[in-house]
């Protein structure tokens, strides 16, 4: 097997990722927030105009420093608090500000019908953005029956596309690397980045079905305001957005708000998300000195459920990131962390929050064992985010229901390893190498060496093997048969419909429907507070990781296309993956989806 050496690690990666560092609160400090009690409409400083603030995004996971404290404008708070508005009696309207600051297909799907059930209470709903891209228009037109934007702005609408950079001419002929690289599923196109100068038929098919879901999702949700016709035809700039109907005026958010305002009979302004938030979402001095306080793990003693978010790529536990700390998802970390939540009799269920691209096949398959048997203890449910795939989907199939959104990227199931050997590179700057002992082992692990025919050969074995656990596992996890799978496996992914009719997931919906799922599931009352793992310790910050790139010339000015960000997200993993193990095990295509 060639699980356990760090060269030939296989790695199970999707097809589709947009790589980001994952960073983290502070470590292993949960934070609670309580849902609306079933049946009652709570009366939270009387009549008012809600606004829910989107400026600053509202993230899977927020980016911190190492001395922040947790964030309470991550998207699990903004589900937090959507669903504390619905349940609340005297409110007037709801203003949201969008700003310039896109979402997820997935999170947007789930803010518009958010949006679109407090609109069925007859609750008037205005949004107003500076600049509507894709996802922020796709939320508002599900859910907001007025939509303004700011004068100098523009309306996307060019329907979701995706770029992703191939490196092969660079590596091979221009710095004259060796790229090896193996994999199992034909439609697995983790590796073709670094193989290929541009997509096979396979990871092109691949591609353009995922899109094509989002396409059809985005175009239902265009259809609520007559506008599917105009998908694809933006951008729409403003005096052409409103001639169009795509918004029905041009404010600036301070007049927007007002306007909003009037609407609601003069009702004071009840900000319950973003920056200007009070209460639940804003940490005062006494909060600070309690979270300073607390070990990590301590959590609330009454019954509840927990949130355990799952982001980034998949580590096995010891590799390191730029500056020394792991990066993503570290498996041997979410071991732990699943026994000790088995243990926890408070804990009455789980939610896992997937948004993952994939990595390690052993760190994947060691939590999934954690997991399944933490399982058998107590419902364990899961949500998908933006994807779960490869061995995101690893991890997903371990819960005991699986919810995702139409737009979530969902399957992947295949398997990728290799390396890239930079001998001609060190030739070209007259460095030499020389290898003693045995020479496969020289070649496994050398950065220089490319492999021989036999060890492509015997890896492969290897692979395949690993490659027929997943299937196991998926089966398993699901409660079918393996033959159930043959039209999902093999790399392939999906959008959250198609996945659904293949049986990779259960429900089409949001981390709200799991939280709900997951009480009923364990006896609570829709009331039970819902404890929030800010990293659960399965996220490590990284600090100064642009002063870090720089080092490397990776660092890129703020502001850079996202294809660039993309591509230096590639090259990160790349350099995280050889600085601590010596090689690049595998990662995953730099594909943006806008």
């Amino acid at each position: 097997m060639i699980r356990r050496r760090a060269y030939a690690r296989a790695a199970l990666f999707a097809t589709t990722a947009t790589l980001a560092l994952a960073s983290a609160g502070c470590r292993g400090r949960p934070r609670t927030w309580d849902a609306p009690i079933e049946g009652e409409r709570l009366r939270e400083g009387g009549a008012a105009l809600v606004e829910i603030d989107l400026t600053a995004g509202a993230p899977e996971q927020t980016k911190s420093g190492l001395l922040s404290l947790p964030s309470h404008n991550s998207f699990d708070a903004l589900v937090g608090a959507l669903r504390r508005v619905e349940a609340r009696d005297e409110v007037k309207g709801v203003f949201v500000a969008f700003g310039t600051a896109g979402l997820g297909w997935a999170r947007a799907h789930e803010l518009g019908d958010a949006l679109a059930r407090l609109h069925a209470r007859k609750i008037p709903i205005s949004c107003h953005a500076d600049a509507w891209d894709n996802t922020s228009y796709a939320a508002a037109v599900r859910g907001c029956d007025t939509i303004t934007m700011s004068p100098g702005g523009e309306v996307e609408l060019t329907g979701p596309a995706a770029t992703v950079p191939f490196a092969n001419t660079l590596l091979e002929k221009n710095l004259h690397a060796q790229v090896d690289i193996l994999q199992v599923g034909k439609f697995k196109g983790a590796a073709e980045p670094l193989t290929r100068d541009g997509p096979s038929p396979e990871y092109r098919h691949s591609i353009e079905n995922a899109l094509g879901a989002v396409r059809d999702a985005y175009g239902k949700a265009l259809a609520t305001r007559g506008l599917e016709a105009l998908l694809g035809g933006g951008p729409f700039m403003a005096q052409e957005a409103k001639t169009n109907k795509i918004v029905d005026e041009l404010l600036d958010r301070k007049a927007a708000r007002e306007k909003a305002k009037a609407a609601a009979g003069g009702a004071p302004i009840d900000v319950v998300f973003g920056p200007g938030a009070e209460g639940g979402q804003r940490l005062g001095v006494l909060d600070v000195l309690r979270q300073l306080g607390q070990r990590g793990g301590d959590a609330p003693t009454r019954p509840h459920v927990r949130l355990l978010r799952l982001n980034g790529e998949i580590v096995l536990g010891g590799e390191s990131g730029l500056l020394g700390g792991p990066a993503g998802i570290v498996a041997r970390k979410l071991v732990d962390r699943a026994h000790a939540l088995a243990k926890d009799d408070s804990v009455k269920a789980v939610v896992l929050r997937i948004d993952s691209p994939g990595g390690s096949a052993l760190g994947s398959d060691l939590a999934w064992i954690a997991l399944k048997e933490l399982r058998a203890i107590k419902p364990v449910v899961v949500s998908v985010g933006e994807m779960a795939a490869s061995g995101g989907y690893y991890l997903a199939t371990s819960g005991s229901k699986i919810y995702a959104e139409p737009e979530s990227i969902v399957g992947s199931i295949g398997v990728v390893g290799g390396k890239v050997s930079f001998g001609g590179t060190l030739d070209l700057i007259g460095v030499h190498t020389a290898t003693f002992g045995d020479k496969r082992a020289a070649q496994l692990g050398s950065i220089t060496e490319p492999w021989d025919a036999e060890t492509r050969t015997r890896l492969l074995a290897g692979m395949t093997e690993i490659y027929d656990l997943f299937l196991t596992r998926v089966a398993e996890g699901r409660g079918r048969k393996r033959e159930d799978f043959t039209d999902a496996v093999e790399g392939r992914v999906f959008g959250g419909e198609q996945a659904k009719s293949l049986g990779l997931i259960d429900e089409l919906g949001g981390l709200g429907d799991a939280l709900a799922d997951a009480k009923q599931r364990a006896g609570l009352s829709a009331g039970a507070p819902v404890v929030v793992d800010e990293a659960g310790g399965l996220l490590e910050a990284l600090t100064g990781e642009d002063e870090a790139l720089a080092a490397f010339g990776l660092a890129l000015p703020p502001g850079s296309p996202q294809e660039l960000v993309a591509l230096r997200g590639w090259l990160v993993s790349f350099v995280r993956a050889t600085h601590g193990a010596g090689v690049a095990a595998m990662m995953p295509a730099p594909l943006v989806v806008r």
